[in-house]
């Protein structure tokens, strides 16, 4: 394990590694992103910028894929998405490693979440915002950073009373290319699966409920050939939740079944992420560790080891 000075000022609200995972950015209530850069000659996570990104707390950042370059995108309370390209001949640490390409302003409410499309739909970004909107952006020049075209905005609130969400939305693709683009998303205390149809309108074909109070985030796992998909949530009742979706015979309807449930973090659970291949998941919670969960040769989700801050542990079970 590998520690090192923040170098923020306030709360950090997200960490982001690249597609390589050589790099990471992260973002804080001070209105700053930093980008780190992992030497492995030195085994050291080095700075490369530091900047004031925007003028409230910033609250995701993600990374494009690398084909398009070293993009960043960034979300905040002052209602803005914006673009962030790295300007390789701009020296390190200084204010214009990464230059703003983009400032997307259509959300009339704090943007919450975003995340990249996967690479096969082209350079298209998904943004959540605090009053249930969901925005689909794409650059249509993928040289030109500067144009970002709103594609749709769809509602995803519905019947969810704006108490029970507390204004809290969070979205994932779907990363399979056997799939009309799907995306989940989560709204109070459930998540629902959206999909593109043929004339580009996004319609709710699937509800993943069971969760007693609200969902914190939620990932789409790799495919990588299984004839199934999973997804999974964190949520404010202590518990991670695993859903598997199974194809019918038609290919466009889903059964949905939900093949694992944990509370081991006793504490309210924020983020989960997946593997590559999306074969062990990943979730850190307000006990201050991060649990990772494995599928035995059974198929039953069971928990593979436990990483602490204060003492790193990797306790196999066997």
């Amino acid at each position: 394990m590998t520690s090192f000075d923040a170098g923020h000022e306030d709360l950090i609200h997200d960490v982001a590694y690249d597609f390589y995972g050589k790099r990471l950015v992260t973002c804080s209530s001070d209105q700053r992103l930093k980008v780190r850069e992992f030497v492995e000659e030195t085994g050291v996570w080095e700075d490369v910028a530091t900047w004031k990104a925007h003028d409230g707390s910033i609250l995701r950042v993600a990374w494009a894929h690398p084909e398009y370059g070293q993009v960043i995108a960034s979300c905040s309370f002052d209602r803005t998405v914006r673009i962030w390209e790295e300007q390789e001949h701009e020296p390190k640490n200084s204010d214009n490693r990464f230059g703003m390409r983009a400032r997307l302003t259509e959300s009339k409410s704090a943007v919450q979440d975003i995340e990249f499309a996967p690479n096969l739909h082209g350079l298209k970004l998904a943004a959540a915002s605090a009053d249930g909107t969901i925005r689909m952006y794409e650059a249509m020049e993928v040289t030109n950073l500067k144009k970002w075209t709103p594609l749709e905005e769809f509602n995803v609130s519905g019947n969810v009373h704006m108490k029970e969400a507390e204004g809290n939305y969070c979205i994932s693709w779907c990363p399979s290319r056997f799939h009309a683009p799907m995306i989940a998303v989560g709204c109070g205390k459930e998540a629902r699966i959206y999909r593109q149809n043929a004339i580009n309108n996004w319609t709710a074909i699937i509800t993943l409920s069971g969760h007693k109070d609200t969902i914190h985030d939620i990932s789409w796992a790799p495919a990588m050939g299984r004839s199934y998909q999973l997804i999974a949530t964190a949520s404010k009742d202590h518990t991670v939740r695993i859903y598997k979706l199974t194809p019918t015979e038609s290919g466009y309807v889903f059964n949905v079944n939900t093949i694992a449930e944990f509370s081991d973090h006793g504490a309210e659970v924020w983020r989960v992420e997946w593997n590559i291949t999306g074969t062990i998941l990943a979730s850190s919670g307000d006990d201050g560790k991060v649990r990772l969960w494995k599928a035995n040769y059974k198929g039953e989700w069971k928990w593979l080891s436990t990483i602490d801050y204060d003492k790193p542990r990797d306790l196999m079970e066997q």
